[in-house]
């Protein structure tokens, strides 16, 4: 916008006041809708230095189970028993037109080794083939 100063020369300048508000409120939006779009529960996973991608995880068909520490199952936020957890396995992955029978486990490291061999078993028991184990990348 130019606008003249006492001396009639013309100074051109923007006036960035309206675009830096502009920027704080988008920047307030995205920090309150990121953590909305994390699906299930929180959950402090282990850190791994190699880990595996399985961008197959991110699907909406993706079966991802959660357990957080103190050991209460989740499937996204919906907690669930462990009898629950088996009977909506069984159903989810009976019969012969089933090809992938993959779950992802999403386990607090604070939990102990032994509750999630129990649910690792339990889940096989239940029809799952394949397990696939939720890990973060170690940055160190």
């Amino acid at each position: 916008m130019a606008r003249r100063i006492a001396g009639g020369s013309v100074v051109a300048d923007i006036n960035v006041t309206p675009m830096a508000d502009v920027m704080l409120v988008l920047l307030i939006i995205f920090m309150i809708t990121t953590p909305l779009l994390q699906s299930g529960i929180t959950v402090n996973l282990p850190k791994a230095k190699n880990p595996l991608e399985a961008p197959e995880a991110d699907s909406k068909e993706a079966v991802v189970i959660s357990l957080n520490r103190e050991g209460k199952i989740y499937r996204a936020k919906n907690p669930l028993s462990e009898d629950q957890l088996y009977d909506f396995l069984k159903t989810r992955f009976s019969g012969d037109g089933v090809q992938d029978r993959t779950i992802f486990l999403r386990a607090d490291t604070a939990l102990s080794y032994g509750r999630v061999v129990d649910i690792v078993n339990g889940c096989r028991n239940a029809g799952v083939d394949r397990i696939g184990l939720m890990t973060e990348l170690d940055q160190n």
